[in-house]
């Protein structure tokens, strides 16, 4: 086969510059023929061939063509001067792309750096990828917050909205509201007492173990049960002693330790409880209920990490609570040297029948000064008692239980050892009423040392059978100064809670802890309120303690009356 020859041509050249030479005589005849020739300079603008930054979408002319094939009208320039129209348009018409597809977009591209405001003619994208962008940043930002909502450790923070809590007592509808005090008004009070003075000293104290101070996880001790010792919650009005410090008319206002510590504590508290106010004469008492949520012990109150609401569910608040006030009544007589050897006191336990073996406790029948003619008496309890240079100091002992380490973020059997202060941090910020209280209870008893157990399951699922991990000791200014709990402002809620309830008619009256907000009311209810409304459940055979009942049983087998109005008249008489 014999290929063609491919001419090319006269290729003209411009000795003078750039392009065609200015005699077009020989230059026009070469031409091929029936092609136009349109003449440029260089400053004109040229021509597109595709603009893929339009949007035929803005131009009415071409919402036509772009509902046909949208991929076409990049190319689509019937609308631009840049070029004229052809003498045929439908050429341009029947013009189409091989492959119509949009061209697949990047995963990760450069973002879009253009100002609408700035540039009109550019389209307001709307990326895939930016929007994966945004959905993943918002998810790292809640991420973020929850981590920070389970680590911080301020005691003031915005309560756990998860668990709905219930009221300690029901809401009678026969019941009169008179006022409500928010918490916020607790924290601008103050007011200084005078040193106590003891009116009596009752019951005998065994000495505290020391070689307990030297437990560590590697060598934990078993806790053990003490079925067969009897410990007492006997409220104000049924107590005996109380009941005769009324009739000299020793005092105006009579109370335990535990209930003033629960109003000094007050604004710390997450959980509802309650106190029955009873005004006689010009006597005022304040007392717990039978059963009433003051004789357990919370665990978890002031933690973000909501406890299961199941009542029945051995990690619920309820189950928690049963199970810790077990384990701080059989710590608290572990402790102790159990020789034989006790340390006794003026008059021997007023709630303990003769011959009775009941647990190591002392009461201390405290009066402090509130007014000119005001005077406070409460009972207070210390547990133990220790020879430290041949001075005698008495201890107050209680324990922090572990349940379960994901609830709290931190194992104590790892932890013990080496952070002790970022274990007694965590429980800080778990338990800050808990801890309040017991170092009130501690300094109202001017306990020279407040003895903290650490006690755990033996197995995160056995809430029977635990161990003791590891014991430390404070003193209670020391730890009070720690926490951030003023003696002041202690006794300044004490104060005013007294000053309104003096106001008050005689009658009955309750305390309630708001379940919800951080407020009490007060509420006036009839004079037989709380008399026989209270159904003990059982414990399981394992946990059993001390139940309210028998106490009161204990008060009626020392000679005490159960009716209060007795007190009353005596005093007056």
């Amino acid at each position: 086969m014999v290929s063609g020859e491919f001419e090319i041509g006269a290729v003209p050249f411009n000795p003078d510059g750039w392009g065609p030479p200015e005699s077009t005589a020989t230059t026009t005849a070469a031409l091929p023929l029936h092609v136009p020739f349109a003449p440029f300079s260089r400053s004109e603008k040229l021509g597109r061939i595709a603009d893929w930054t339009r949007n035929a979408y803005n131009n009415p002319s071409n919402r036509q063509n772009a509902s046909k094939n949208p991929a076409d009208t990049v190319f689509d320039f019937s609308a631009d001067d840049s070029f004229p129209l052809s003498a045929n348009p439908d050429d341009d018409s029947s013009f189409r792309l091989v492959d119509g597809k949009p061209p697949p977009r990047p995963k990760f591209g450069p973002k879009w750096r253009f100002n609408q405001h700035h540039r009109p003619q550019l389209p307001q994208r709307r990326d895939e990828e930016v929007e994966a962008r945004k959905r993943e940043a918002e998810k790292e930002r809640a991420r973020r917050d929850r981590h920070y909502n389970l680590n911080r450790s301020n005691v003031n923070q915005t309560r756990r909205e998860a668990a709905v809590f219930k009221s300690s007592v029901d809401i009678q509808p026969e019941w009169n509201m008179l006022d409500q005090i928010p918490f916020s008004t607790f924290s601008k009070l103050s007011f200084s007492v005078s040193e106590p003075e003891d009116l009596l000293l009752c019951g005998s104290l065994e000495y505290y173990d020391r070689s307990y101070d030297r437990v560590t996880p590697k060598n934990e001790r078993r806790l053990e049960r003490f079925k067969y010792r009897n410990f007492f919650k006997v409220t104000t009005t049924d107590d005996p002693v109380i009941r005769r410090l009324a009739n000299e008319d020793k005092a105006t206002v009579f109370a335990t330790d535990a209930i003033l510590a629960t109003l000094m504590c007050a604004p710390r508290s997450v959980y509802s409880w309650d106190i029955v106010i009873q005004r006689v004469g010009n006597k005022l008492f304040f007392d717990k209920r039978d059963g009433s949520q003051l004789d357990l012990l919370s665990v978890h109150e002031t933690s973000q990490e909501p406890l299961p609401e199941a009542k029945d569910d051995i990690n619920s608040a309820y189950s928690l609570s049963v199970e810790a006030a077990y384990i701080n009544q059989n710590f608290s007589q572990q402790v102790l040297v159990r020789d034989g050897n006790k340390l006794t006191f003026d008059e021997p336990n007023p709630f303990a029948n003769e011959g009775e073996e009941v647990a190591s406790v002392a009461y201390r029948y405290r009066r402090w000064k509130l007014d000119d003619d005001m005077y406070l008496v409460a009972r207070c309890e210390v547990q133990s008692v220790v020879d430290v240079n041949n001075q005698r100091s008495f201890l107050t002992l209680n324990a922090l239980n572990e349940f379960d380490s994901k609830y709290s973020g931190v194992d104590w059997r790892q932890k013990l050892e080496t952070q002790r202060g970022a274990v007694l941090a965590t429980e800080l910020k778990n338990n800050a009423n808990k801890l309040a209280k017991w170092t009130a209870q501690s300094l109202l008893a001017s306990a020279d040392l407040m003895k903290l157990g650490y006690v755990s399951r033996v197995h995160p699922r056995d809430h029977f059978n635990h161990v003791i991990l590891a014991v430390m000791g404070y003193k209670p200014k020391d730890f009070a100064t720690q926490i951030n709990l003023s003696t002041a402002n202690m006794w300044g809620i004490v104060k005013s809670i007294v000053d309104l309830c003096m106001k008050l008619n005689e009658g009955k009256y309750v305390l309630v802890k708001d379940p919800s907000k951080p407020q009490v009311r007060i509420y006036e209810v009839p004079p037989d309120a709380f008399e026989n409304d209270y159904v003990e459940e059982p414990l399981p055979e394992e946990e059993q303690v001390q139940p309210p009942t028998e106490n009161a049983e204990g008060v009626e087998a020392n000679g005490a009356a159960n009716d209060l109005d007795d007190v009353v008249v005596d005093a007056q008489a």
